[in-house]
């Protein structure tokens, strides 16, 4: 159900991020409400991860959302507690299969994902249903009674026991929903009792935050912050529900009481509300009451992982930096940044020839060289781990649209690499010039000076599209940009053909000024490409 739903869904996940801005309560709904949507807490913390290791958001943006997914997740209890346990399902499970079926077959973008989401909703209710039947009846006598009357009366000993069970599942099955699915099965099949239940559930919330942090295992210290900051966040709030639990749990059962007529401890079939209610109570109180400690929250977790200097200056990729794929259209939103980064590095190494082919401070001269060698070392980097990451993507089933995206990205990062070789040519062009003492006219550095201006404003143009939503109609002012690097490459080389012959300067001096035209130009051709490939790989 959480794969298809991204598909069908995923290209709004980032808009509706992307409107929290700076509002804290922004930053909780878009939570709440994109967890709620994909039916995944674990994907959501996943993609902040990534999302903060990239600095997309602030670490304070960030537990915003995290706690609003916090509450999100309960959406599964509630699904769970109403279809699961209080509808005969039997009678509407094998029409849905049959409706899922054709959809998975039929041409379309939006069909195959609803095909995949129904059919995933039917396997989660017989799958429910298979656990309820499946679990074996139980007697007075049963070893497993007197082991669980053992566990039930020892107050505070017995909430921490049941909560280490419920936080060990969920280590297990890496998913609180499901963890919580199967606590009210146990609990409405009278395995377990309702006190025992609640603790598990509190238990569970703990064990959900193991996935951010193995997420965050090979991430950059903002995104370590956030992984923390999820798990202690749910402590907090576990701490102080175990301190009051007897009165939650009394508060849960009075809430079912009113929506279903019975209580609980007295009625099996109260149960799942009951636990839905305890669920959905204990992580909305949490985030309220933390809402307004969300700056000093941060500041902790900046004292605990301090703030490095050179903190911002990784040398790796930002978006994809975690070791895994986390989920089909969160991946690609991933990737899609990840070559934007990649863009924006190459405009960077394109901004330092001006400034390398006029600099006469040998010291400076150095460092700038350095520079472009370091830039063209991160660009294979970049250019390789971007590669194998849309390699192992393209393993996933994708939509149609997707898979665009995909081929796209291929095309586009291959043109970004041979920019990032082509500025490397210029370096070697000046390095041998200044190396031979070759010296440029004021008319061929002011010549040069106008095609480096007409190549960036180029370059800034194809940022600017890969910043877009890969969308069609974008060609009109890049070919408009190709077309005057084209004429002012053949007005300069003309003009160094003309004073060649009349004797203005050598051969030698000539022909490096054409190599660095014809190399900018070059530059030029891959930039168009990759702006064809963004319009031509996409609707």
């Amino acid at each position: 159900m959480s794969e298809s739903l991204q598909r069908f869904g995923g290209s709004r996940l980032r808009k509706i991020f992307a409107s929290i801005a700076s509002n804290r309560f922004k930053a909780i709904f878009a939570g709440l409400l994109v967890t709620g949507i994909i039916q995944s807490s674990s994907a959501v913390t996943v993609m902040l991860v990534s999302f903060i290791n990239a600095g997309f958001f602030t670490l304070a943006q960030s537990l915003g959302i995290m706690m609003g997914a916090n509450i999100g997740t309960t959406v599964t209890a509630w699904l769970v507690s109403y279809f699961g346990f209080h509808l005969d399902f039997n009678i509407v499970l094998i029409p849905l299969l049959g409706l899922a079926l054709p959809l998975l077959f039929l041409p379309g973008n939006g069909k195959k994902p609803a095909g995949e989401f129904i059919l995933g909703f039917v396997i989660l209710f017989l799958g429910l249903q298979f656990m309820k039947n499946a679990l074996p009846e139980v007697s007075e006598n049963s070893p497993w009674i007197d082991f669980l009357r053992n566990h039930s009366s020892s107050g505070l000993v017995s909430v921490m026991f049941y909560a280490g069970v419920g936080m060990l599942i969920t280590l297990i099955i890496q998913s609180s929903s499901a963890t919580i699915a199967l606590t009210m099965v146990l609990c409405h099949n009278g395995i377990i009792g309702y006190d025992a239940a609640a603790a598990m559930v509190i238990g569970e919330n703990i064990g959900t935050t193991v996935t951010a942090n193995l997420a965050a295992i090979v991430a950059n210290r903002p995104a370590k912050r956030l992984a923390l900051g999820h798990t202690l966040f749910n402590v907090a709030g576990s701490v102080w529900v175990i301190v009051f639990f007897g009165f939650f749990t009394s508060l849960s059962a009075k809430a079912a009481f009113l929506i279903t007529g019975y209580y609980p401890v007295e009625n099996a079939e109260a149960i799942p509300i009951g636990l839905s209610v305890f669920h959905t109570g204990f992580n909305l109180i949490n985030t309220l009451l933390l809402t307004g400690f969300i700056s000093p929250f941060a500041w902790l977790l900046q004292w605990v992982i301090p703030v490095r200097t050179n903190e911002k200056k990784n040398y790796s990729l930002k978006y994809i930096r975690s070791g895994f794929l986390s989920l089909n259209e969160i991946s690609l939103l991933q990737a899609q940044e990840e070559v934007l980064h990649f863009g924006r590095h190459v405009s960077y190494m394109f901004n330092l020839i001006p400034e390398y082919l006029s600099e006469k401070r040998e010291r400076k001269y150095q460092k700038l060289r350095k520079k472009l060698f370091k830039g063209e070392e991160q660009a294979d980097f970049m250019e390789n781990e971007i590669r194998n990451y849309l390699t192992r993507l393209v393993e996933h089933d994708h939509t149609v649209s997707g898979s665009r995206k995909i081929s796209s990205m291929l095309k586009i990062i291959d043109d970004l690499e041979s920019m990032a070789d082509q500025c490397m040519l210029m370096e070697k062009t000046i390095f041998k010039k200044n190396e031979e003492k070759t010296w440029f006219t004021q008319e061929m550095r002011d010549g040069l000076t106008l095609l480096f201006n007409l190549v960036d404003e180029s370059l800034q143009n194809m940022i600017a599209n890969l910043a877009g939503e890969y969308r069609p109609g974008i060609l009109a002012k890049a070919t408009e940009s190709e077309l005057k690097i084209n004429e002012y490459r053949d007005h300069l080389l003309r003009s160094n053909s003309n004073n060649l012959s009349q004797g203005v300067y050598s051969y030698t001096t000539a022909s490096y000024f054409t190599a660095i035209v014809s190399q900018c130009e070059h530059l030029a051709d891959h930039i168009i490409n990759v702006n064809q490939a963004i319009a031509t790989n996409v609707k």
